[in-house]
């Protein structure tokens, strides 16, 4: 059989065993594949005869450390040298699309999760094929030939990776190969360091911001102040009078209809775009605002009108309710959020008649190439998207809307275009963490033991209208308006969860731990209103739920020992706990706060998470620190609202981050687990404000069930 069709077969195997579907090799992996210069044997890592290894990551790297973490799982396998590594983003191409989502992006905690087995079967068969050509030059059988750090010994025969690469080129693909046992793992589960670091310290790591090209102009966008609102007349006159602005053209995005200002630098787009007379027909969401909003979505939860089934889980036989039962109720609110990441949305993009160029930090590289394509009329194929390191993503960046007009006003313009967001511009682009209105009910019996718990929630479906329709939703329940409801890992033989959708115009999208964030919330913190009802320790009542879970019951125990719970604390601190399972991972935090001057201060987090089996434990353990500070941030202040239509928010004087000074110490500690990995990234977002929360109550007394903490009475 022709090796190049072998190779194919290939990485249909291997793309099944991650659970993904069966494509082919693009043209140049082929013509890498056949060249006795290069040893290719599958799309993520190339071997020069001259000895260079390059390593290339379909992901985005964000800050998470997939510009490590997958080399790791693919290096050990294949026992590379990872001294000699050199590492690149991979093109847009059908071979490096997401096992799991069917195309090429990263989000949902899912990028070392869905390629630990796809890319050790490729290191696995690399490795092999390395033992096969050296078995074959040296007359050896294939089993007495050693390999460790890419070099292959055999009694007095010795020689690098590189020294094969020639003898490679027409080798049959093995069928079958065996994956290293962790114990014989040299890589994976131990501190390793970063590949990115050195040149996010240096400078030179190329975000999207920093594209410069000859003949580049900037557009900024003036967009509608109040959604759904559209052009009705502009005067660009004096805009176009301006030094080195070029043009001024509408543009139709995701966001809406706008006006973009086109010139030489950001400076003279920005002033331009101030100098618009632009009239906009603001009438259909004028009267919106959070009072507004807030009232409908308590009328949906009361009236039960479109309420819809998630869960349902009915004690068999019914059981009668006994004398001594209590009556639990509350309702809690989370409000809109932003992502708020460091570096503003941003995309340059090159429209040419046979090729479209893309420059993004983004988490959607298939689904911009098929954008792009649509809007120019070529084949997905002829756009080239060159991923950038992205200065924050958080979902953000998994949103077409910089793309869409950074593309349209290349092909309007017949140049090379930058479209650049300032903060206002991404603040209050409406691409929000849904608000959300959720009721807990639960019965007692007189020991305190769960009889019936019933939670119905209201927000926006985050799936319409992102094409992920069909993955999302299942028997018409949007899966992300009840993760963090549904699938809390307690055991509650009489369970119900209901959720309606609320649908009032603004653009939600996912945001970090997506529906656990807000959910969590309510789950954990209605949890401890349980637990004190029914007069028990808050961490002693989860912990005699957890019988049917041993993982989340083994996390659970490991953060009260780490946190000292039940120890004695310095007076005015007090403690809190919360346990979330999420993306294949079960994290447990512990908040020690206390008021200063009526607000919380939290003094320590301590985090004990099972993620299953740890690829690198330092950069695990810096996602979870930084997953609890984003969530922290957002439950200390993180709100948008709305007023006469218009978003209050703009920058972070209106929507403040975490800063240093409110930094409380934390510590992270990682339950042993063989199981495969889980998600790191997002699940130490969930845990934490129902934990800061539960703390504040042993505290004061006082139960908070709305969030950000900044607008409570303490």
């Amino acid at each position: 059989m022709d090796s190049t069709l072998e190779r194919r077969e290939f990485i249909k195997r291997v793309l099944l065993a991650g659970g993904g579907f069966a494509l082919q090799w693009s043209a140049p992996l082929e013509a890498q594949a056949e060249s006795p210069q290069s040893f290719s044997p599958n799309p993520w890592v190339r071997i020069e005869a001259n000895g260079h290894v390059t390593i290339l990551v379909d992901k985005s790297e964000m800050g998470q450390g997939v510009m490590t973490a997958l080399p790791m799982i693919l290096a050990e396998e294949m026992d590379l040298d990872w001294s000699m590594i050199h590492v690149e983003f991979a093109p847009a191409a059908p071979e490096y699309a997401h096992p799991w989502f069917h195309t090429q992006a990263t989000g949902g905690s899912t990028s070392v999760r869905a390629m630990w087995q796809p890319l050790r079967q490729a290191g696995a068969t690399a490795r092999e094929l390395l033992r096969a050509a050296a078995a074959q030059q040296w007359n050896l059988p294939p089993e007495q030939i050693k390999i460790s750090q890419g070099v292959l010994q055999a009694g007095v025969h010795r020689a690098t990776f590189a020294d094969m690469v020639p003898h490679t080129a027409h080798l049959p693909v093995p069928h079958t190969v065996t994956l290293k046992s962790p114990d014989t793992f040299h890589l994976i589960g131990k501190p390793t360091h970063r590949l990115d670091s050195l040149p996010k310290t240096t400078g030179s790591a190329a975000f999207g911001l920093d594209k410069r090209l000859p003949g580049l102009l900037t557009a900024v966008v003036a967009r509608p102040p109040v959604l759904g609102s559209s052009l009705l007349h502009y005067d660009a006159s004096i805009a176009l009078k301006q030094p080195g602005v070029r043009f001024v053209l509408p543009v139709q995005s995701p966001t809406g209809q706008g006006l973009a200002v086109l010139a030489d630098t950001t400076w003279h787009a920005m002033k331009a775009r101030d100098l618009l007379h632009i009239q906009w027909d603001e009438s259909a969401h004028k009267t919106r605002s959070t009072a507004s909003l807030r009232q409908e979505m308590a009328r949906l939860l009361d009236s039960g009108e479109s309420a819809k089934i998630a869960l349902q889980r009915t004690s068999t036989p019914a059981i009668p309710e006994p004398s001594g039962t209590t009556t639990l109720q509350a309702r809690y609110e989370a409000p809109y959020l932003a992502h708020a990441p460091m570096e503003p949305m941003n995309c340059t993009a090159w429209v040419q008649p046979d090729r479209v160029d893309l420059w993004v930090g983004t988490q959607a590289q298939g689904p911009n190439q098929q954008l792009a394509a649509k809007l120019t009329g070529l084949a997905p194929q002829q756009v080239n998207v060159h991923t950038q390191f992205l200065g924050g993503g958080f979902g953000r960046r998994f949103a077409p809307d910089f793309v869409t007009e950074a593309v349209s006003l290349s092909r309007d313009a017949g140049a090379p275009v930058k479209v650049l967001y300032t903060r206002e511009d991404d603040m209050q682009a409406q691409y929000y963490r849904p608000m959300a209105l959720c009721q807990m009910d639960a019965k007692l019996d007189a020991k305190g033991q769960i009889l019936h718990y019933s939670i119905h929630t209201a927000c926006d479906s985050i799936a319409l209208g992102t094409g992920f329709e069909s993955a999302i939703i299942d028997k018409g329940i949007d899966r992300t308006s009840v993760e963090g409801l549904a699938d809390i890992p307690y055991h509650l033989p009489d369970f119900q969860v209901r959720w309606t959708p609320f649908a009032p115009g603004v653009r939600v999208w996912f945001w970090r731990s997506v529906g656990h964030t807000q959910n969590s919330f309510f789950s954990e913190s209605f949890m401890d209103e349980m637990a004190h009802a029914a007069g028990a320790d808050p961490f002693e009542y989860r912990r005699a739920l957890l019988t049917q879970t041993p993982r989340a019951k083994a996390v659970l125990e490991r953060v009260a020992q780490e946190s000292g719970w039940g120890q004695p604390l310095p007076a005015g601190r007090a403690r809190g706990i919360a346990l979330v399972e999420s993306f294949g991972s079960i994290v447990a935090e512990v908040a020690e706060v206390s008021l200063e001057q009526g607000q919380p201060r939290v003094h320590r987090v301590t985090i004990a998470a099972d993620i299953g089996t740890v690829v690198n434990p330092d950069i695990a353990a810096a996602q979870m620190e930084g997953a609890m500070i984003y969530g922290l941030g957002a439950a200390l202040y993180g709100e948008i609202t709305f007023t006469d239509g218009k978003i209050d928010q703009s920058n972070f004087h209106d929507y403040p981050l975490l800063r240093l000074t409110a930094m409380p110490q934390v510590s992270v500690h990682f339950v042993p687990s063989s199981e495969p990995p889980g998600g790191v990234g997002e699940p130490g977002t969930p845990p934490i404000a129902p934990a800061v929360c539960n703390a504040l109550f042993r505290l004061t007394g006082k139960r908070i069930r709305s969030l950000p903490l900044a607008r409570q009475t303490l």
